[in-house]
């Protein structure tokens, strides 16, 4: 019986992917026989070393995003197993986030599991390998129909310091709809995309193959017109999107092994443990809990837009001082945005303040200035609580009319009024949006648990 196959995330699958898709034959290369003889050639491949590469670049209004992830993976046959590990970045709004990430995948006792770090946190997760079977062996399929809807360059190209047959054409979205719904792509980039609308894409497509080894050497996907025509009536300009993956090395990886580290401190994604919202239940299960007794500081606003939080028994107004901030019992977490870390004036970055006991909230650092500053001369012009990050009840946020964490959907909203927008979901929560006169930034805005009616997260900001 031939093995099933585990999805592992989007360099996995674009390697699955691009193991079928190319061939090797003898010395008159055409799209023909390179797409039928693949299958067999890549049978004898033991591992494979690859890169990934993924970057979306787009604008909403004036607001600039800009999202990337430089992957490495090792792959083995056998025993089936993947190991992956780079970072993922994201740039919008003056935030620059570049977070670690890694992966690994392994069969335990007959079952596909992936183990996955992100910013520190090791979570495992048990995949159904009957969608994995399905989807490979649609691919395999049909492979053969797109071979009329590739060219074969004249001239050679160079990979990897090697000569390469390229390859040059379309794929559909069936294809591609394959390597975004994996566990990694989708939840990062791919998530809530319809997959009859990538049916409908057509995705360019160049393909190098080692002249030598007749192998994979790289697949380049270029998206920026698909997913520009996908967007645009949500008012998304796309200005650059595109996959890329270069195979470097065949049959050069040893054994792959989790690290202890991985298997004893992950939390189980698969059952009864943190789950994304619409991945595999009806609601998002949360664990917030109802808020205690407020004991409100006199000097704490009724309204939202008095711009005033309470830290333990600490009243600050926004925009306010690190050291104001540090007075109410919480420290800058250095290790995350060191104090000499430089803001462009104008522009802010994301910051965290931890209390002793583990606690933490997040604010924005704003500079306010002319000239580039340092994070410790700049202002605090946010506050951000939610409940992941006040697990241990050490730390106190109060937000104006006696609001936090916990408290419940209507004690937010006959605390703040109507808001300005609203967004009613009974698988994610509801969401609620108030705005400071003629501005879209200073504002309040807070989510709630669809399972429990409780504030999860709740923010003020009042950069400009």
């Amino acid at each position: 019986m031939r093995k099933q196959r585990k999805k592992i995330m989007a360099v996995g699958l674009a390697g699955a992917m691009t193991a079928v898709l190319l061939a090797g034959c003898g010395t008159k290369a055409t799209p023909e026989n390179l797409l039928r003889d693949m299958e067999k050639s890549s049978e004898e491949v033991g591992s494979t070393l690859m890169n990934f590469k993924m970057d979306l670049a787009m604008s909403y209004d004036s607001d600039d995003v800009n999202f990337g992830m430089d992957m490495d993976l090792e792959v083995t046959a056998e025993p089936e197993a993947s190991h992956g590990k780079g970072t993922v970045s994201m740039e919008m709004m003056g935030m620059d986030f570049d977070i670690p990430a890694e992966m690994y995948s392994v069969i335990e006792d007959d079952e596909y599991v992936t183990y996955t770090m992100m910013d520190d946190m090791w979570t495992r997760e048990v995949s159904d390998e009957d969608d994995v079977t399905g989807e490979v062996d649609s691919m395999s399929e049909s492979m053969a129909e797109y071979a009329d809807q590739f060219t074969l360059a004249e001239e050679l190209a160079t990979v990897n310091d090697q000569e390469c047959f390229e390859l040059t054409g379309e794929l559909d979205g069936d294809i591609f709809g394959e390597l975004m719904q994996t566990e990694l792509i989708g939840s990062l980039t791919g998530y809530g995309i319809d997959e009859d609308q990538l049916s409908d894409m057509v995705f360019p497509c160049t393909i190098d193959i080692y002249r030598d080894s007749i192998l994979p050497a790289r697949i380049y996907f270029e998206m920026t017109d698909a997913f520009a025509a996908l967007l645009q009536d949500a008012g998304v300009t796309v200005s650059e999107c595109y996959v890329d993956v270069n195979f470097m090395e065949y049959d050069s990886v040893g054994e792959i092994t989790v690290p202890e580290e991985a298997i004893s401190g992950a939390m189980d994604m698969s059952d009864g443990g943190l789950k994304l919202p619409g991945a595999d239940s009806e609601m998002y299960e949360s664990d917030v809990k109802p808020a205690g007794p407020v004991e409100a500081s006199d000097a704490l606003g009724d309204s939202w837009d008095s711009y005033t939080v309470q830290i333990n028994d600490t009243v600050v107004t926004l925009p306010c001082t690190i050291a104001e901030l540090e007075a109410a019992g919480v420290e800058l977490d250095s290790e995350y945005t060191p104090e000499d870390y430089v803001v462009n004036a104008g522009e802010y970055e994301l910051a965290w303040f931890e209390d002793a006991g583990g606690d933490c909230i997040m604010v924005s650092m704003l500079n306010p200035g002319s000239e580039p500053a340092e994070i410790k001369d700049c202002q605090v012009g946010s506050i951000s609580a939610d409940a992941w990050n006040l697990t241990n009840g050490s730390l106190k946020v109060i937000f104006p009319g006696g609001i936090q964490v916990g408290s419940t959907e209507a004690d937010l909203l006959a605390a703040y009024g109507e808001a300005d927008d609203s967004y009613e979901d009974e698988a994610y929560g509801n969401s609620y949006f108030w705005y400071g006169e003629g501005s879209n930034i200073s504002s309040c805005n807070a989510g709630i648990t669809p399972d429990t009616g409780l504030v999860e997260t709740i923010s003020i900001d009042c950069t400009g």
